[in-house]
């Protein structure tokens, strides 16, 4: 009789596994959350993109941990915020040794899981022998590298198939590959306009559709080697995109990213939820989906229920975390949203606050070439230095009225019709750095603006 039981055990997880959906999760590289036309930007070219969201769910109010890569994608694999799962700055050692990624426990379901490009990022990562990585032949994977994988494979159970496309991440394309004009460009809210900016701005453009390129790609091989109707396709980005007051800020261009999830006869066409949901909460819903157990003792949440039975609210609040890279971006920050106001806490205003954006060298390939014409700028015009001035320094707090004010311009933290708003959101954002045992370190040796007086006592004459 045993023996019989074991049979049927083994053939009922067999069918169970059949039945199980398969995953593709398409994750995009500093990809801004406005620069598709999914979410708005009508004059980029991102059909692929624009499709998905027709034919699944969009989602407005989707969050990372962390605005840089590798403490983004171990909140990812873990469904832990960064002083939780040991990751907080980028590039850096464990914090956190025992933490556990969730990976495995798709594996336990029944499921195969594939990695093809930059899909973890450092320290942290999760390589366990049981995931099939495939090396990518050059810097950039390519979809044609995971077809000719699922073309040969014989495995029959369902697959996760994680794709990590490294665009628009620079280096970005030559300006003799773009396709689109400067004075076509939008240029992002806060940025000082020049000639040099839109000429730069061009090649993220073509970064940007190139994602799309090879999202459609990855579409075709979903059709052609899965089973397209119980297939989970997920699109996303780690961070914003590599711009001042984006990427390694807390601004919603920073943390706020696109989401789009299609599951076809499970999730409505054209639906649009304005839910906050974060990305640790991704890998906890794909478990969910797939029948699993999610670990009680994570940050992440499902949203399943969002997904597929309407459901309307989420989280009430997102928290952010931002340390720095060794050296580069020391300026640690903390954040919180919720369902109108976003608060941020600068740790060090003292510090003179510089990113990748001014400090890399002419000789590197991720050097930004139009730097240097908003440091010519400021020489000439007020609004110029302004900008400069702002990029660079912070005050201790900022307050902002996220729904009416999206763009994050006007600081209310020193109005006093606020406080009683400020207050709370102070004491929430302090209480769980406490919680979580936020010691509140340096990524590496800060700068200071006492330093760097020239920018801000500048008294040349203006235009």
């Amino acid at each position: 009789m045993k023996y019989y039981a074991i049979i049927f055990t083994i053939s009922l997880n067999i069918i169970r596994a059949s039945d199980l959906p398969n995953f593709v999760f398409f994750i995009a590289d500093d990809l801004g959350v406005y620069h598709t036309s999914a979410y708005g930007a009508e004059w980029i070219k991102t059909p692929n993109i624009q499709l998905l969201s027709e034919q699944g769910m969009k989602f407005n109010r989707a969050y990372v941990a962390s605005p840089s890569c590798a403490p983004s994608r171990a909140a990812l694999m873990t469904g832990l915020m960064p002083y939780k799962n040991g990751i907080v700055g980028n590039h850096e050692k464990v914090r956190n040794v025992g933490v556990r990624p969730l990976l495995p426990i798709l594996i336990d379901l029944g499921y195969e899981i594939i990695w093809l490009g930059k899909v973890g990022h450092g320290p942290g990562s999760y390589s366990g022998n049981k995931i099939k990585i495939i090396k990518p032949k050059g810097f950039r994977p390519q979809p044609e590298e995971l077809e000719e994988y699922l073309a040969n494979r014989l495995d029959k159970r369902p697959v996760a198939i994680f794709f990590g496309c490294r665009y628009p991440h620079r280096p970005w394309p030559e300006l003799g590959e773009v396709r689109i004009e400067p004075q076509e460009v939008e240029i992002p809210e806060k940025t000082f306009d020049t000639y040099d900016v839109r000429k730069e701005f061009t090649r993220y453009v073509e970064a940007v559709e190139i994602v799309d390129s090879k999202l459609g790609k990855i579409n075709e091989i979903i059709k052609k080697y899965l089973n397209f109707s119980n297939t989970v396709t997920i699109f996303t980005s780690d961070n914003g995109q590599a711009w001042p007051f984006a990427k390694w800020d807390l601004y919603e261009t920073g943390i706020r990213t696109p989401l789009i999830i299609r599951w076809p006869k499970q999730i409505n066409a054209k639906s649009i939820s304005n839910a906050m949901v974060s990305w640790i909460d991704l890998i906890p819903t794909m478990i969910d989906i797939a029948g699993g157990e999610i670990p009680w003792e994570i940050d992440g949440i499902s949203f399943k229920k969002n997904l597929i039975e309407k459901k309307i609210f989420h989280r009430e609040k997102i928290f952010g975390v931002h340390k720095g890279d060794n050296n580069w971006n020391v300026y640690p920050i903390r954040s919180l949203r919720d369902n109108e106001w976003k608060y941020i806490y600068n740790i060090h205003p003292e510090f003179y606050r510089t990113t990748h954006m001014d400090l890399v060298k002419k000789e590197s390939k991720f050097y930004n070439r139009h730097w240097n014409s908003w440091i010519e700028a400021s020489k000439k015009n007020r609004l110029a230095l302004k900008f400069l001035q702002a990029y660079h320094s912070r005050p201790k707090e900022e307050l902002y009225r996220v729904e009416k004010d999206s763009f994050e311009f006007k600081n209310l933290a020193n109005d006093p019709k606020y406080n009683d708003v400020l207050e709370k959101m102070r004491k929430i954002v302090f209480d769980r750095m406490k919680n979580v045992g936020d010691d509140q370190t340096l990524s590496g040796k800060p700068k200071f603006l006492k330093d760097y007086k020239i920018l801000f006592d500048q008294k040349n004459s203006f235009d």
